[in-house]
């Protein structure tokens, strides 16, 4: 009988684990004073729904424009955190609260960016940074200062899809600071005043200083460099592949 009930108990928390997540939204019509879980109890702003995700969260941002936010609680592996445009108009112009980049993730893994557009920022459009096991898909980065989108320390990164363009700076995509594994697919990188793809493992910034199995592939690159740069350049990259 004891077995039975240990099991019952186990099974109670497996479930609680299960539907404890949550799906939040945000809209420009929204109040930060709602609880978020639909449509029409949207939240304001996408730092609130950044300070109080938990694994396993989602957060769908409506129509509109916003300032960025910036994020510092993981996900795991079956439970990521997704921030998700639903919308193709969803447009972060102001930085966040912390730091000067649009969307800033942080001493964070397990994260999931889809579907913004990153515009205006005085750092990067996206940046990402001790933190591993993110994922940025299919946003557009432009006419950020320094960076489209930009990481330090950061293994097993997938950069997939993305349009990073007219980088006033540097470059359209920097994976820097001893970056194990990252993949780079499918991105378009035009018009950057740097490199369309940099990757640099900088050893001067600690670790092994190397960048090793990276995988580039099915990228669009053209037009940038005006300030000095490639399409794709590498410093400290090894046993990779770039096709």
């Amino acid at each position: 009988m004891y077995r039975y009930f240990l099991q019952a108990v186990f099974t109670l928390i497996a479930c609680t684990a299960v539907f404890s997540q949550s799906t939040y939204f945000v809209s420009v019509n929204g109040n930060n004073n709602n609880n978020g879980l639909n449509i029409n109890t949207a939240f304001a702003t996408l730092q609130h729904s950044a300070d109080i995700v938990a694994a396993g969260d989602s957060v769908h941002v409506l129509s509109g424009s916003y300032t960025g936010f910036d994020i510092r609680t993981s996900g795991t592996s079956t439970q990521p955190i997704v921030f998700n445009a639903v919308q193709d108009d969803v447009t972060i112009n102001i930085h966040n609260p912390v730091t000067n980049d649009g969307i800033n993730i942080e001493g964070a893994d397990w994260i999931e960016i889809h579907n913004f557009n990153v515009v205006d920022q005085p750092r990067a459009g996206i940046r990402i940074v001790l933190s591993d096991f993110v994922k940025i898909k299919n946003n557009i980065c432009t006419n950020n200062f320094k960076w489209g989108i930009f990481t330090g320390f950061t293994d097993d990164i997938l950069i997939e899809g993305n349009s990073c363009s007219y980088s006033q700076d540097e470059h359209g995509i920097y994976v820097s600071n001893s970056s194990d594994r990252p993949t780079i697919n499918n991105n378009h990188s035009f018009n950057n005043n740097g490199c369309g793809i940099h990757m640099n493992g900088d050893l001067s910034m600690g670790d092994d200083g190397i960048i090793s199995n990276a995988i580039v592939a099915g990228n669009i690159i053209h037009d940038n460099g005006v300030g000095g740069g490639s399409a794709i350049n590498m410093d400290c990259v090894q046993d990779s592949k770039i096709y």
